[in-house]
């Protein structure tokens, strides 16, 4: 992101008395004075999460032109964007994307309406790849509870889902990234990770939110011996 899509002036939402909840002006207030959520509109990202893989591919590398990628949890596709002009789409690279939810198409991409918790989708996805994937993404995240525990849980389970998708879909020395909301169970999800992948990293972008517990995951050298 350059320096010419941070606005560093604040902007203030005012609101008539009992319009609108303190919390829902106070997320208002922040997506207007969000640098990155400008910047994406700039951009023409779909998401201001698409910054988070650029950094994070700059950092790590694992994302380069002509390779096969997974998507998941893909909508709205800021992701996917950032992945396809990387890979190279539609004239190089392969990329399936996968949510329970639809996304505007994006040229090349192959995209799949359901659940990586349904193995017939596991099946759908090794049909279109026609290969075992270089590189599988995850910045899958639950619906947020309101209840600490209970969020990071439920993404913990889904970073557990994406780790487990990885495993069989990914080819030897492969990569795979995921979110992770920090907290219960990141210690054991790492040391399964060391099962599969020669070397492990934990990192946090700056375009992630100070007051966000997310970090993502990266496995890197995948070795794909079954090692359960």
């Amino acid at each position: 992101m350059s320096n010419n899509s941070i606005n560093n002036s604040r902007v203030k939402v005012k609101v008539k008395k009992g319009s609108k909840s303190v919390s829902s002006r106070r997320w208002l207030e922040r997506q207007l004075n969000d640098p990155y959520v400008v910047a994406a509109k700039e951009d023409g990202y779909r998401s201001r999460s698409a910054y988070k893989l650029i950094e994070l591919n700059d950092k790590f590398k694992f994302l380069k032109k002509s390779k096969t990628v997974i998507d998941l949890g893909a909508a709205p596709g800021g992701w996917s964007q950032v992945a396809a002009k990387i890979i190279g789409l539609p004239k190089t690279g392969k990329l399936v994307a996968v949510d329970i939810q639809d996304i505007v198409p994006i040229e090349g991409l192959s995209f799949i309406n359901g659940s990586i918790m349904d193995e017939e989708i596991i099946e759908i996805i090794k049909k279109k790849l026609e290969c075992q994937a270089d590189v599988v993404l995850s910045d899958m995240a639950p619906s947020a509870s309101g209840h600490r525990n209970t969020d990071q849980t439920r993404a913990l389970l889904l970073a557990e889902l994406a780790l487990d998708t990885a495993t069989k879909l990914l080819k030897k020395e492969g990569s795979f990234c995921c979110k992770l909301i920090r907290g219960k169970g990141e210690e054991e999800l790492v040391s399964v990770m060391r099962r599969y992948f020669s070397s492990i990293k934990r990192y946090k972008p700056e375009s992630s939110r100070k007051d966000s517990a997310e970090i993502f995951l990266i496995g890197l050298n995948f070795n794909d011996q079954n090692l359960a």
